[in-house]
């Protein structure tokens, strides 16, 4: 079987592309693969951060789109950049095992959230991570920043910045060797789905599942399953300032999560232990907290998305 992977053209993108395989081979020794690179809307316009430019999906779509025109057998993303809701005819059918979801605050300085300089310059354009770090330190300025993993950690060296925000799991797939000061998710509650690879393939293509799902490690497909219903049952997209972790613990999942606003006035964060029985149902539960306690905050940032 040739297998037709569709994915970004970035060193990360492809690396993860590679994970994918590697993982498929060794549970299917007679598959061929060939790569399709597609460039996306948010490669393209580096100009704004990502919640400025306004699409759904920006990193997401464009290359599910090339597995629906039937380009492409599957398309390989970080689950993060994935919206709750993807078209009908794809489904989510394979996750490799999940690598470090949390965040860090990289520096050239051994720097952690506490240790920053008064008035620092922290780079993100992530809402959730600006949000979350403001309401730790009102004293930094949080600056946009666009490009790829090697771009932002140039940027950084050429004093552009003092810090950034990124995730661990991206440095670790690449190798990049940086001073990481890593931030605990009750802090700081990741992106749905962060440290996750996600293959999604056509939903009709039966014989091409199976092969995925033998490929499969079902910890992660638990977690991303609770992680996206939470997201779905929250009704957020991918910009939203929203975190949530689902940490399979044997017959349980230990759900930690939070919503703030993008200046660090106001946020929740809680963390639940729930039945792991059933994954989504775990996420929609953990929803129907956030909702419970944080419902106006919620409602005020899903008006300006």
């Amino acid at each position: 079987m040739i297998i037709r992977i569709a994915t970004r053209g970035s060193a990360l993108s492809i690396k993860q592309t590679r994970i994918v395989m590697d993982r498929i081979l060794e549970f299917n020794k007679d598959v061929e693969f060939k790569l399709i690179i597609v460039k996306t809307t948010g490669d393209v316009n580096l100009s704004k951060p990502l919640y400025e430019i306004g699409v759904k999906g920006i990193f997401e779509r464009e290359v599910n789109q090339a597995v629906l025109r039937g380009e492409a057998d599957v398309a390989v993303h970080s689950l993060k950049d994935m919206p709750a809701q993807i078209s009908n005819d794809l489904v989510l059918a394979m996750t490799p095992p999940r690598d470090d979801p949390r965040d860090a605050l990289v520096s050239l300085r051994q720097y952690n959230v506490d240790t920053l300089p008064p008035k620092s310059t922290v780079g993100t354009s992530s809402l959730r991570r600006r949000g979350f770090l403001l309401s730790l330190r009102r004293d930094i300025n949080v600056k946009p920043i666009r490009g790829n993993v090697d771009t932002r950690i140039r940027k950084l060296k050429d004093n552009e910045y003092d810090a950034l925000i990124m995730a661990i799991a991206g440095l670790e797939r690449l190798s990049i060797s940086v001073n990481v000061s890593e931030i605990s998710p009750e802090l700081m509650p990741p992106a749905p789905g962060q440290g996750i690879i996600g293959v999604v393939a056509r939903r009709d293509r039966e014989d091409l599942i199976k092969v995925l799902r033998r490929s499969n490690d079902e910890e992660t497909f638990k977690e991303a399953a609770a992680e996206r219903a939470f997201l779905s049952r929250i009704g957020a997209g991918c910009h939203v300032p929203l975190g949530g972790l689902a940490l399979l613990d044997g017959e349980h999942i230990n759900f930690t999560y939070g919503i703030v606003d993008p200046d660090g006035f106001e946020k929740f964060i809680n963390s639940i232990r729930l039945n792991a029985v059933d994954p989504e149902e775990a996420g929609k539960l953990a929803a129907e907290d956030l909702l419970r306690n944080a419902r106006g905050l919620v409602a005020r940032l899903l008006k300006h998305t």
